[in-house]
């Protein structure tokens, strides 16, 4: 009897591990055989592209000598803020700041930029604003890089020697006379061309105009802006002029007041020694426009000082 109740256990036993051993297996073949799972993919969203900080922008790029360049810079807070409107110095290697601003959102600058090609940005320090009593910080910034360039203007007049009369001789010659006592050596030193066609032509002109407003007026004040009247160097293409200007009685003769004019302009507080005797500008050759007109009593004198812009520089004087 014992033994044939270990022969049942047996059985039992290898019954129940046969059936766990064929319950694995079909599963392992109905996962196998199961098609596998679609993949899985995720999609990212590219973020916003931020604005920059500090933009700036020029117009136009491309400009003549003594043309105006208008540059607008953007911030993108709504603070006010400081702003520094800089230009790469090749020779120095570092960024000059050529006008501040305060900014608040935009805000536009005007300059006449140097003949060549220079590379100008915004920069902007870091700055704490307060508000509704909540302290927060814009941090520093700086624009990208805009290129600027400024061309000579070609001499399309050439130079062609004036005929004058015995009154602009006369004050041509005080004020070369001025300029060999008082100019700096490198004025004396250069060539003088005398009187030259355009510029006188331009010079008499002004006189005339001068007469009719009954006072002296400079080319380029504010008078001669609202009359929309050209400059000598728009009208003598290729030409750096300065020009002083005086308005005299006749009483006495024509050198004494030649004389009184030419001696006012040396004693002039209002710049126009500099501009007589070329105080801001070094060239190797200047010529002259002259002009002396008597109308109603009163004598009207222009004299203009030009040189060729591509062979001027500034004297480092002014």
């Amino acid at each position: 009897m014992r033994h044939i109740r270990h022969i049942g256990l047996t059985l039992a036993v290898g019954l129940v591990v046969t059936g766990l051993i064929g319950g694995a297996v079909v599963v392992a073949q109905e996962r196998a055989s199961a098609p596998a799972p679609a993949e899985r993919t995720s999609v990212v969203q590219p973020a916003a592209a931020k604005k920059p900080a500090l933009r700036l922008s020029a117009t136009p790029r491309s400009v003549t000598r003594d043309a105006a360049v208008t540059f607008r810079i953007r911030t993108s807070t709504k603070h006010p803020r400081p702003v520094r409107l800089q230009r790469w110095d090749p020779a120095r290697k570092v960024w000059r700041t050529v006008a501040k601003r305060t900014v608040r959102a935009t805000t536009t600058i005007r300059l006449k930029p140097a003949v060549g090609t220079f590379s100008y940005r915004a920069q902007a320090p870091r700055v704490r604003h307060k508000t509704g009593g909540t302290l927060h910080t814009h941090p520093a910034a700086k624009s990208t890089t805009v290129k600027v360039t400024a061309r000579d203007v070609p001499r399309t007049v050439p130079s062609r020697p004036a005929t004058l009369t015995a009154d602009e001789k006369a004050l041509l010659a005080d004020v070369r006379a001025a300029r060999t006592t008082y100019a700096r050596a490198d004025v004396r030193s250069a060539r003088d061309l005398g009187a030259e066609a355009c510029l006188t032509a331009y010079a008499r002109d002004h006189s005339r105009w001068m007469a009719t407003t009954k006072r002296a007026v400079d080319p380029g004040a504010t008078a001669h802006r609202a009359a929309t009247r050209a400059l000598p160097a728009a009208s003598c293409p290729g030409r750096t002029v300065q020009a002083v200007t005086h308005a005299i009685g006749v009483a006495g003769t024509t050198a004494a007041a030649v004389d009184l004019a030419v001696d006012a302009w040396l004693a002039s507080p209002y710049g126009e020694t500099g501009r007589l005797l070329s105080a801001c500008h070094r060239a190797p050759a200047f010529e002259y426009g002259v002009a002396t007109l008597a109308s109603g009593g009163t004598r009207y004198l222009t004299v203009l000082v030009s040189s060729d812009t591509s062979a001027t520089t500034k004297s480092g004087a002014c």
